[in-house]
């Protein structure tokens, strides 16, 4: 038997739970909470903590030596130490993206996926010893043979050293050329530089929650999804994906679905917009078209996030504005 603990963060009002053989570190990140940290494995000690009450044991060794005086202090590193009993410890969070410094690492390319002709699953992977801290939502800026461009994070933070971008073929985007053109392979180098954005949950709120995405907005949507499920979040969240109809579904949708299983109030819609991906569109037709297929009762009682083109955006901001949702519950960012 797995036997489990309380977490108790001191002037933080969290709790979670950690198992006797999973670090401290390891089990808070899975629970959506924003910890410091670099390396996970004891080298670098960013990770430090100071013991307030109750048992610990390392079940991990650490090169990262201790002082005398943090170890008077009771301190440890939360990646090489599990509890044995409920513990109170005393430890920095990040507070928010302003927290957070821009890091630049080099990464590997673990493994393209092509989930149609046109959209790139690119899964990256960094250094053991610098793993990528972000929020929810962000973006970064992804390099190679100098082509560069800037993608929200589809991933959750709590798993810093896999990262997950979307990526559509586009023409006026060098990267995402190198990718569909077999330039970008397997175990490649890729320059991170991030993170950026402010396209973050708001992680105290009690209201329900709307996504709205449009196409490839739904990998920081996502992100912020998956966040919310690991803090356990208790608000009902309904998701819209809108996507071009002649493409019978969105690209992900069995994944959208799947969230179904893991909370019993998460509404899912996929918008099906007339839309060609080869012609100058109608962004404010489209703007129309997903307006049209939301639950506006729902949506003006919600804090509603938004990923979807500059244009449809304003078109359709514009539209929840004016039919009753306060400025303040709208959070959006441009793909």
């Amino acid at each position: 038997m797995n036997t489990l603990f309380n977490v108790y963060l001191q002037n933080h009002q969290r709790v979670f739970e950690c198992p006797v053989t999973e670090s401290v570190l390891k089990s808070g990140l899975r629970h959506g909470v924003a910890m410091h940290y670099d390396c996970s494995n004891g080298s670098c000690g960013t990770c430090e903590a100071r013991l307030i009450k109750g048992e610990i044991k390392q079940i991990k060794h650490h090169d990262f030596v201790l002082t005398d005086k943090q170890m008077a202090k009771n301190t440890f590193l939360m990646c090489c130490n599990a509890p044995t009993t409920d513990i109170e410890v005393a430890v920095e969070l990040i507070g928010d993206v302003k927290s957070i410094a821009i890091q630049e690492i080099d990464v590997k390319v673990k493994h393209i996926r092509l989930v149609n002709e046109n959209m790139a699953i690119l899964s990256l992977r960094t250094p053991r010893s610098k793993t990528l801290k972000f929020m929810a939502g962000q973006d970064v800026e992804l390099s190679f043979n100098g082509k560069t461009h800037r993608y929200p994070v589809a991933s959750c933070p709590c798993y810093g050293m896999d990262l997950e971008f979307h990526i559509r073929n586009r023409e006026y985007d060098a990267f995402a050329n190198e990718i569909f053109n077999g330039r970008l392979k397997d175990k490649a180098v890729v320059s991170l530089e991030g993170p950026k954005g402010i396209f973050v949950l708001k992680e105290q709120s009690i209201q329900r929650i709307v996504f709205i995405a449009w196409d490839g907005g739904f990998a920081p949507i996502r992100s912020l999804i998956e966040h919310a499920f690991s803090l356990e979040m208790s608000n009902p969240m309904h998701f819209y994906w809108a996507y071009p109809a002649d493409e019978k579904a969105p690209y992900l949708d069995n994944h959208a679905r799947s969230w179904e299983a893991v909370m019993d109030e998460y509404f899912y819609t996929a918008i099906a917009c007339t839309f060609n991906r080869a012609n100058k569109n109608d962004c404010h037709k489209v703007a129309k078209q997903i307006f049209d297929s939301l639950d506006i009762e729902v949506v003006n009682q919600a804090d509603v996030y938004i990923s979807a083109p500059a244009e449809v955006l304003i078109y359709l901001g514009e539209l929840l504005l004016e039919n009753g949702l306060d400025e303040t519950q709208l959070i959006a960012s441009p793909i």
